[in-house]
């Protein structure tokens, strides 16, 4: 049975943690539910168990992974809730790539976005109540947001020319994104409020990938402006005093904020090949965590900030690593012959 013909409802959509319960006078009340996943699983996508890539977690100590989907279909980029008790990944069990929503447990698969058009990225507001997400229309991409609670879509910008999603702002007012356009008049960074009208064009460059510190103050983003190869750069929420962070020969990007918003990790061919850095905000002293001849992808903080999930490459396949935020104490989660990739801690 195909998975759009399941039976949606609005219920379907809420945080786990909050169920509206609709009695027959019509009446509203709220209920507990979930208390949501453990805040040290890690969910990823691998094919260990079949050729196509399906999602599973893991705890971050290792273990034994619990497999979430099982389908013949690609399943990839599994992100939790902020509240932990749903994960958003992408399917393409369909005709094309949709966006789904299933709770810890790999219970309750929905379509949270399907219908025509192929779902390239998406990002959970910071209440969990709304997704921004990336769709391909005739070959343009376009950004949209879907309200999970009211049921109702629409299309972020009226510019017309492609875009790629960046990040909400922790207080949910806006949307960080970039927009390629040739003609210059409308590439850079843009900001939209979700919720209104308003829109400001931050950057005038070819740059991407805007990102919010947890805190709100500062957008991280990617820019070649100064060179050829890809830099890290930071600049305030409103769009002023960009300063270029990793100043240095090789190409800089796949960043992640620190919980603490004071520092950023992320990969750097400087040295090389593609190794782990961490770098303060104020751009001084960029330490090297990694040193191996693997590719290693993906640094991401842990929701406390004292460990950094990765991948890597260094037995000959993508498996799934940990480590302090200084490069100490690194510990293997995964071993296994396929490939172990997109974690979300």
């Amino acid at each position: 049975m195909k998975v759009q013909s399941m039976k949606r409802t609005l219920y379907s959509f809420l945080p786990a943690r909050l169920v509206v319960i609709v009695g027959v006078t019509g009446a509203l009340a709220l209920a507990a539910c979930s208390t949501g996943g453990n805040s040290e699983d890690i969910v990823f996508t691998s094919e260990r168990d079949s050729d196509n890539p399906d999602i599973y977690s893991i705890a971050s100590s290792g273990g034994e992974a619990q497999r979430l989907t099982n389908t013949s279909a690609t399943e990839k980029d599994p992100a939790w809730s902020p509240s932990r008790d749903q994960i958003a990944f992408l399917s393409d069990r369909g005709d094309d790539f949709e966006l789904y929503i299933m709770d810890s447990e790999g219970e309750s698969e929905q379509v949270a976005v399907g219908g025509d058009g192929t779902r390239k990225a998406f990002a959970w507001g910071p209440r969990g109540d709304r997704i921004a997400y990336v769709s391909d229309h005739d070959g343009e991409d376009f950004i949209y947001v879907k309200d999970l609670v009211l049921s109702q879509q629409f299309r972020l910008s009226t510019i017309n020319a492609p875009q790629a999603l960046g990040s909400w702002s922790p207080d949910g007012e806006w949307i960080a994104f970039s927009v390629s356009d040739p003609s210059g008049d409308k590439e850079g960074i843009h900001r939209k409020n979700p919720g209104g009208v308003d829109e400001v064009r931050l950057t005038e460059n070819a740059d991407s990938n805007p990102v919010y510190s947890p805190d709100g103050r500062l957008i991280a983003f990617i820019s070649t402006r100064d060179a050829e190869e890809s830099e890290i750069w930071v600049m305030t929420a409103d769009g002023e005093e960009e300063r270029n962070l990793t100043r240095k020969p090789g190409a800089d990007f796949d960043f992640a904020w620190s919980p603490d918003s004071k520092s950023l990790a992320f990969i750097s061919e400087r040295d090389g090949g593609p190794e782990i850095y961490v770098i303060s905000v104020d751009g001084e002293d960029p330490q090297r965590l990694t040193t191996n001849n693997s590719i290693e992808k993906s640094p991401r903080f842990s929701p406390d900030g004292n460990r950094i999930v990765f991948v890597s490459d260094s037995d000959g396949d993508f498996d799934i690593f940990s480590m302090r935020r200084d490069g100490t104490a690194q510990q293997r989660i995964t071993a296994t012959d396929a490939d172990d990739e997109s974690p979300d801690w």
